[in-house]
């Protein structure tokens, strides 16, 4: 048991595959102990465990554009701007929604015109979704269809809203959430990293000892379905183990993209 004396853990561990197709990776992931400095580390064996007290623990995923221009470097420097932005914020004041809002505004800007710089990386973009844990509270940002998810009570719910094409036609009732699924167009988002403005959906909700977290790119989504998300991650399973095998269903249907997810638990 983990005795957190009043200041709330967060334990998470994450995992990215280029999948069986694509010779590139061209999802990212990140997380930082703003109150330290301290990241994570790709090769970490263990779950990184640290308080979301008093600056707070930031988790973030981003989906390069398949088939787009240097989509790899959109990625990465999604996640690496709002990491480097938000750790930059905290040592001003106390970060929230409104900081990591403004954070991920400039990382948008700065891949804009690294887009711009460079032929080879003109029209380059990427999802984008990131989590601000600050003490119970947890800030929810997101651009694109990189989804986050919330394990509590033995239920699993999606906790952010696909800016894509066929969601757009669900919200308007022109199409069932089943057609989306397997519609040729669901990879047509409406919001991408690298746009010359974009406007971030910022949620807000509190959190709980016990609760888990999942952050995923669509390579994850696209093949694994919300049961099977809360079957393989929900507690007492390990967080390694956890990543790892939602990791290996989707290889062994062919993993036609990257994939990357993050677990996370409140302690």
């Amino acid at each position: 048991m983990i005795i957190s004396m009043g200041k709330p853990l967060l334990r998470a561990f994450g995992k990215s595959d280029p999948g069986l197709v694509r010779e590139t990776n061209e999802d990212a992931l990140g997380m930082i102990d703003l109150s330290t400095g301290q990241r994570w580390q790709r090769r970490r064996d263990a779950p990184i465990e640290w308080s979301t007290a008093p600056a707070g623990v930031l988790l973030s995923v981003s989906d390069g554009m398949g088939g787009a221009k240097a989509g790899e470097v959109a990625s990465a420097l999604s996640v690496e701007s709002v990491l480097d932005g938000m750790l930059s914020a905290a040592h001003i004041r106390q970060p929230d929604g409104e900081t990591l809002r403004h954070v991920v505004e400039q990382a948008n800007h700065r891949i804009y015109e690294a887009g711009r710089s460079r032929a080879d990386r003109k029209g380059m973009g990427a999802t984008l979704t990131a989590i601000l844990l600050s003490g119970t509270t947890a800030y929810i940002a997101q651009i694109g269809d990189s989804r986050a998810y919330l394990l509590r009570g033995g239920q699993i719910g999606q906790i952010t809203h696909d800016q894509s094409y066929v969601q757009m036609l669900v919200d308007a009732g022109a199409m069932t959430p089943h057609e989306a699924s397997i519609s040729p167009r669901r990879n047509i988002i409406l919001q991408v990293m690298g746009q010359e403005i974009v406007s971030v959906a910022l949620g807000r909700m509190d959190v709980c000892t016990g609760d888990r977290l999942i952050l995923c790119s669509d390579g994850l989504t696209n093949f694994v379905d919300d049961a099977t998300l809360l079957l393989v991650a929900k507690a007492p399973a390990p967080l390694g183990l956890a990543c790892d095998e939602l990791v290996t269903r989707t290889l062994d249907i062919g993993a036609p993209d990257n994939v990357t997810v993050i677990v996370a638990e409140v302690a």
